[in-house]
């Protein structure tokens, strides 16, 4: 996951977006594409849903992103049906774009590990 901060005199908000970068056999793509994921966020209580989403979709690269974008956290569950077709790990990145008055510009990338 990659976490970009930026200061703004605007309200708080959140983006979630997927950077595409290889494709479902883990070969790198001739053109890497960042598609937003969903609506812009702006009450941060739907942050960890929207997360969930997004790498939910990253680990089912044949399934169009669309389709997660309202799913709810049952169906991301470990019993969804969607499990059976799952990544155990992707390249691909979910990024969060999170700007607000309290925020300091900076970016980081959280690495999956134990």
């Amino acid at each position: 996951m990659e976490c970009r901060l930026s200061s703004s005199s605007e309200p708080w908000r959140c983006q979630v977006s997927i950077r595409w970068e290889f494709d479902s056999s883990g070969k790198r793509r001739n053109e890497v594409q960042e598609t937003t994921f969903g609506a812009v966020i702006t009450n941060k209580t739907e942050v960890e849903l929207m997360l969930r989403r997004a790498q939910a979709a990253v680990l089912h690269p044949d399934i169009p992103a669309a389709k997660f974008v309202t799913m709810g956290a049952s169906e991301l569950n470990k019993e969804s049906p969607l499990q059976t077709k799952r990544l155990l790990f992707s390249r691909n990145v979910v990024c969060i774009d999170l700007a607000g008055p309290d925020l300091t510009d900076l970016s980081f990338v959280d690495l999956p590990g134990r």
